[in-house]
């Protein structure tokens, strides 16, 4: 098995994890903040997405701003909002986000749905046309472009820290109320 098929198998199964995560989910809970300066679900599913989209789309494979899944896909114009110049890059992934900034990403789970469908199609063909070559070489870091990592790097921090915001996502559902099916005391 190639190192590019394991990848594709932890991203198939990271996508599967977000998705169980939002399933539940009621509209109008999504964008609802669980605490004071707590992120909302709907924010962390998203920043995950651009992060993704970054990770892969532009960092991996090369692709312009203007042609990745967000853009393709319209999402600007069918979600009412442009991650463009926002946060501390101006790439419009989450980080740096005030948040004046984290309120205004109010966006339908559904959408957010099928930007994820985009993402994960372009990565399956990415990774299906991938070799152990490809997963060695070194590409720009977004935060320094004089910085480079494997592109197996890339796709070991976009594993993780999609994971890291599913826990988070799991952290919000329990503060706004639903009940941990895996906590013992929970029968059902």
């Amino acid at each position: 098995m190639s190192e590019a098929s394991v990848y594709l198998i932890q991203i198939q199964e990271m996508s599967d994890a977000l998705e169980g995560v939002i399933a539940d989910v009621p509209s109008a809970r999504f964008n609802q903040r669980p605490g004071p300066h707590l992120n909302p679900i709907g924010w962390n599913y998203f920043h995950v997405l651009r992060v993704w989209e970054v990770d892969v789309n532009w960092i991996c494979r090369g692709q312009n701003r203007n042609e990745d899944a967000w853009h393709r896909g319209g999402f600007t114009e069918r979600t009412g909002y442009d991650p463009d110049g926002k946060g501390s890059l101006g790439i419009g992934d989450g980080y740096g986000y005030s948040e004046d900034d984290v309120d205004a990403v109010q966006i339908d789970s559904a959408l957010l749905s099928e930007y994820q469908k985009l993402l994960l199609a372009d990565t399956v063909t990415y990774l299906r046309n991938a070799d152990d070559d490809e997963m060695q070489r070194h590409v720009p870091t977004v935060f320094d472009p004089y910085q480079t990592e494997s592109v197996a790097g890339q796709l070991r921090h976009l594993i993780a820290h999609s994971y890291e915001h599913v826990g988070e996502m799991h952290y919000a559902m329990g503060i706004l109320g639903w009940s941990d099916p895996s906590y013992p005391g929970i029968r059902g």
